[in-house]
Order: C-alpha cells, then structure tokens, then sequence
C-alpha cells in the first residue's frame, strides 16, 4: 500500500469514485459547520511556514475497469464524506476541484446535477429542485450546501475577506501543480506551505479489491456497519467473470437505487415509530430490516456464527457465513444474492403496506409500543407478525391483532382490587391501577385517531416514545393532595380567584375563606419575583412563615374551595381518581396544565398546541386527539359551563373509554 502526505491542491483534475457499496453522503449541519469552523481557525492563526491543517486519511484503490487511456480513476474506500464535502466546498468558492463520480446515484436522465459518466456537477447540483433531491444522496448534498451558504453568509458580516481567506488554506496561491500525478514521486516543492492536506493510502494495482480493502480498512472517525459491509456483499461485482461484470453493474446499480428508496422511506418517522417504538442504537434505520433478514437466515438455515447477537458485526457475519453456505454446496453467487435480496425487497414492502394501511398503522404501531421490549425480544415479535400476516388474510389479521394481542396487553387484572372495591372498569383508580389506566388510555387516543377518517389523521407514536406519558386528572384534585412549594400554592390560588364570578363569591363560606386566604396567599409583586428580586424574595418568605404557623387552619379554607368546585361538578372523592376523570398527556404538560379548572387547562392545551404545530414539534407538545375530546367537552352536545367536568362529561366520556376496552378485550 502506497502512502502519502499529500495537499488537498495535488488532487486538483483527479477523478475519483465512489462504489455502489459504500455508505451514501450523509453528513448533517454539525459536521459541516465543524469542518468549516476548524479550517476557518487555522487559517486565522496566521500559520508559520510549513504549519498545515491535516485531514483524516483517504482511502483508494486504482479502478482498472473504469479508468482508460490518459485517465487514472480511484475507488474511495474510506474518506468519502469529508471528500465530498470540500468538493461542495470548493463548488461554493468556485475554485478548481476534482472530479467526482457516484456510482449508486440515479441515471443522468433523472438528474440533470450529473453529467457524461455520473460525474456529479456543481452548478447543475446547485439549482436541482427538492422535489428532484428524491436520491438520498442530493437531498444530504442539498442540505450541506445550504449549510456551507449560510455559514459564508454570517461570516461576511465580521470578516469581509472571508471567500478570500478560505481559498488560501484550501489551496495556498504559492502551491505548485506538478506535472505528474502526486503518488508517483516523493519531491514535494510545496512542503513549506501553509495548507490543508491529508494522508493517502492507495492499494496496490496487481492486489486491488476494493470490497477487501473496504472491510478491512476503516481510518475515519464513523465505524464500519453491519449494514455497510452487508451492502458490499451484494453490490461487489469484482467477484463474478469478466464477461458478465458489465451486466452485473446494472444490477448493482438497480439494487443500489432501490435500497436509497428505502433507506430514504424508513426515515419518515411516523413509519419508523410504528415499526420500532424505543431508542434505537444503530446509525441507518434500514439495519432493522438486515436484522430481520439475519435472524430468518439463522433460523432457516440453521447458521451459526462466533458472535453475540449485540455485536456490531452480528448482522454482517450471518450474510457472510449464508453466502460461504451457498457456495460450498455449489451454488452460484449470483443465485444466492438475487434470493437475499428478493427477502430484503419482501420484508421492507410488508413494513410499507402496513404503514399505507391506516387501521394496519395503528394496530401495530399500538401493540408494539405497548410490548415495548428490547431490541432482540422486538425482533422476535416483528417476525412473529410478519409469519402471522403472511398467514391471515386481513381481516382474520386485524382481528387477531385487537383481540389476542392488544387486548392481553391492556385487560386489567381484577384480582388487584381490594375486596371492599367491586371489581369493574369504571374503578380503576389513579395511584393503585394508574399503570393499566394509562395503557387503557393510549389504546382509547390511537383508536380515536384510527377512527378519524376524515383528514387520515396518524397517531403520533414518536412523540408519545419521545417524551414521558402521564394521567391528568381532568377535574382538579385537591391542592392538599399534592406536594408543592408555597410560590405554586399562591399562584393556584390566584386562578381559583379569577375563575370564581362574583355571583359564586355572594356564598358566605367561601366569600370568608377567600378574604382570609387572600391576606397570606396574594402576591402583589409577582412580576419582581419572577426577575430574581430580594425584595420579593423576602417579602415570599415572611408569607411562607405566616402560613406554616397556622398551616392546619388555612389548609381546612383551601379545602372550602376545593369542596366549592367539586359541587359545581358533582365530583365526589371516589370519581376525583377513577378512569372517568383521567386523561393522556405527556408529563411536561401535565405540569404546564397546573390545578385550573376544564376552561384554563383547554387554554393552556391551546397555545402548547400551537406552538408544536407552528415550530414543527420544536417546541409545545401534541395533544392526543381523544384528550382534546375531553378538553373540548365533546361528550355532552350544548354544553354552557366550560369549567367543569361534569356528572354527564364522565359518563358518557366512560361509556366510550369502555366501548374501546370491550373491543380490543371481549
């Protein structure tokens, strides 16, 4: 292997190009910036002579079949993504560069950013419409372009002569081309510049395999996947004769195309969340449908490998050992690959109908977020489903799904009442069954969806398995049930005042208990405690100590209000924590929604609401779609008070919340 210091301007009219196998351009805005950001402060540091900026290694091999007369062309086995990077770099400076070619991109016909050969262009890549980015590869492209724009367009603003400065420690003005390619001599007249360069390992001509060397090199800073390496099992052409490499190109290049759909497709995240509903630790997505592919062929074919199924490599070494399989029985490679390719195409395309299917979407999407294991345990149940998909037809499918499955998972077990307690639906109680409830409820809000065909409306698994799930109580529970600091407990009582009409106040118990409360609960200067005054601080405390000093007497006056609200409601005790008083939300709401009333707490849902539809999930949160029922009071038709949760609100709110659980449990 040849290796080299080289400077980023020797590769100035090189051609280089990257295998179907490798991993796709795929660096995000944060290694962008980061790249820019550390050429941008070396080129500040006013070098001394001979001081460079060393990238991490790239890795080649010479391309005989692609390369002719005059033109050398090199396999990038390793560095591709930084490559690709300084080519959209020097693309934005407009300064020379090399040639780039990308054998897994699409036909120039469907992309007119290519040219003659499938060498991508600046300029034609510069001005593809997103709606033509449909290759994963130009939509990261895309983006790291937009990334590097703005980046020079801030910088300009504070450095004026930032193009200028940056062209320099690309390709220093001093820097001498040689007349012959770099690799070939050691005499390196540009050494005392001040420049970006990089270690080259080129492999041998006469011992080049670019498929070996990719497996058994990996110089950059991302580890080699499974699924990378199970790519170049399929995709290497080298390995078949050479009067069928031609052909056996196309079908790589068809393959290739066909995995970036979907690669690009398991990357929508209301399909990825129903497939699997935790945090998942591998780097591409498209390796759960490599994982359950692997565990079939092991199964199947009764494969046995020297690896834990948590190892990196597990995945890969299965293709590999089924590949070896194959070939000693005498079977031809081609064969075999055509046939682990067509169970790829086979399991992905049942993924993809069932998330097409809206009612297959939410059933599964529920079962597997309510089983919530871990990834081999999850493993297993995809199979499992898929085996009993296969083996169903739809309806018999839905029915076992709801019944068998969902259903065992949310029945409640009534040996855990107490026997003073009848065991039924409509007690189930928060504290005791708040797991069960909780579960009940997730069912209830994905069944509510699922049946709201009129905007094909989705659950939004993926934020219910991003954030924490949480009952509400719908009517407030009392403020003497909870632990809070004594700044909450002010502030609850100043909503409980503006929520009382002057009407409800002429109630001489409650019109006491007020006036008296008012005395050591108002805060007059909330707004300065808010900023971190002393003043309010301390005026704070010496309220806290009155408080504590006749906390039993003033704690009887908040139970006044309590009672008061719970009359308008006709809400006693025991309903206050049943099932017919909770609702779905996430624990970050619930903590926003406080103790107010039906009427504050739809407001609050309002704006929290709003700002996650208007922020695209980055901030707010999403409100489950029967939880807005609920806050809506959809349940009584011409309803008047909006305050409250009343004995109508909770019985029809009930019999729904039943209807669902005797669907999925009867």
């Amino acid at each position: 292997m040849r290796l080299k210091l080289a400077h980023l301007g020797d590769l100035t009219g090189m051609h280089f190009n990257i295998p179907y196998y490798q991993r796709g351009y795929r660096w995000e805005a944060k290694q962008v910036l980061d790249l820019l950001d550390d050429l941008f402060e070396f080129s500040k540091s006013a070098p001394a002579e001979g001081q460079f900026y060393c990238l991490q290694p790239l890795v080649t091999c010479r391309n005989e079949s692609l390369s002719h007369e005059g033109t050398v062309i090199f396999d990038v086995i390793d560095g591709q993504q930084r490559l690709t990077t300084l080519f959209l770099i020097m693309g934005y400076l407009r300064m020379p560069a090399f040639e780039l070619r990308y054998e897994r991109a699409v036909r120039r016909d469907e992309a007119p950013c290519l040219r003659e050969n499938g060498r991508l262009c600046y300029e034609e890549l510069e001005s593809l419409s997103d709606d033509m980015a449909n290759n994963p590869d130009y939509f990261y492209m895309k983006q790291a372009m937009a990334c590097i724009k703005e980046w020079f367009k801030e910088k300009e603003n504070t450095y004026p002569g930032i193009q200028r400065l940056m062209e320099d420690v690309l390709r220093n003005p001093r820097y001498k081309k040689s007349g012959n390619p770099f690799y070939v001599t050691d005499d390196d007249q540009n050494d005392k510049q001040s420049d970006v360069r990089f270690i080259w390992y080129e492999d041998e001509p006469a011992s080049s395999n670019s498929i070996a060397t990719f497996k058994r090199l990996n110089y950059g800073k991302t580890p080699l996947t499974a699924t990378e390496l199970i790519k170049a099992l399929l995709f290497q052409c080298d390995v078949y004769p050479s009067d069928r490499k031609a052909e056996m190109k196309q079908v790589a290049f068809r393959m290739s195309t066909e995995w970036d759909a979907m690669e690009k497709a398991l990357q929508d995240d209301f399909m990825w969340s129903m497939l699997f509903p935790q945090k998942y630790e591998k780097p591409s997505r498209i390796d759960l449908v490599m994982s359950f592919v692997a565990r079939g062929l092991k199964e199947e074919h009764h494969i046995e490998v020297k690896a834990a199924e948590t190892d990196m490599d597990y995945d890969y070494l299965i293709f590999n050992k089924y590949l070896e399989q194959e070939k000693q029985k005498g079977r031809p490679y081609e064969e075999a690959v055509k046939e682990l390719w067509t169970n790829i195409q086979d399991t992905y395309a049942i993924f993809r109908s069932w998330f097409e299917d809206r009612e297959l979407y939410h059933l599964t999407g529920l079962y597997l977020t309510l089983l919530n294991q871990g990834t081999e345990g999850h493993l297993q149940s995809l199979r499992t489903l898929v085996s009993e998909f296969k083996s169903n037809n739809r309806l018999s499918y839905i029915h076992l799904l709801k019944k068998e499955k969902i259903g065992a998972l949310i029945r409640f077990d009534e040996r855990k009442f107490d026997e003073s307690v009848e065991a039924s639906f409509e007690n189930l109680y928060y504290g005791k069954f708040s797991k069960e409830i909780g579960r009940i409820l997730l069912a209830y809000n994905v069944d509510v969806t699922m049946r709201h065909g009129q905007d094909r409306a989705y659950f939004p698994f993926k934020f219910y398995q991003d954030t924490t799930p949480s009952l509400e109580h719908i009517h407030p529970q009392h403020l003497d049930e909870e632990a809070i600091d004594f700044a909450t407990r002010c502030r609850w009582f100043k909503d409980k005042c503006a929520e009382l009409s002057d009407e409800e106040l002429e109630d001489e118990e409650l019109r006491t208990a007020v006036d008296i409360l008012r005395a050591v609960l108002y805060l007059t200067d909330e707004e300065e405690l808010e900023k971190g005054s002393e003043a309010a601080k301390k005026s704070l405390k010496e309220k806290a100590e009155k408080y504590r000093e006749n906390e039993h007497e003033y704690n009887q006056l908040l139970q006044v209000i309590d009672r008061y609200f719970d009359e308008l409601a006709d809400i006693d005790e025991k309903e206050l924590h049943c099932i017919s008083n909770m609702a779905l939300v996430d624990n970050i709401t619930n903590i926003c929604l406080g103790n107010g009333l039906l009427n504050s707490k739809q407001a609050v849902l309002l704006r929290i609401s709003e700002a996650y539809d208007r922020t695209k999930g980055k901030q707010g949160a999403c409100v489950y779609m029967g939880t807005w029922k609920v806050f809506r009071k959809e349940y009584v038709p011409k309803t008047t008070d909006m305050r409250f949760w009343t004995k109508a609100d909770r019985e029809n709110y009930l019999k729904d919340l039943k209807r669902t659980y005797d669907e999925y449990t009867k």
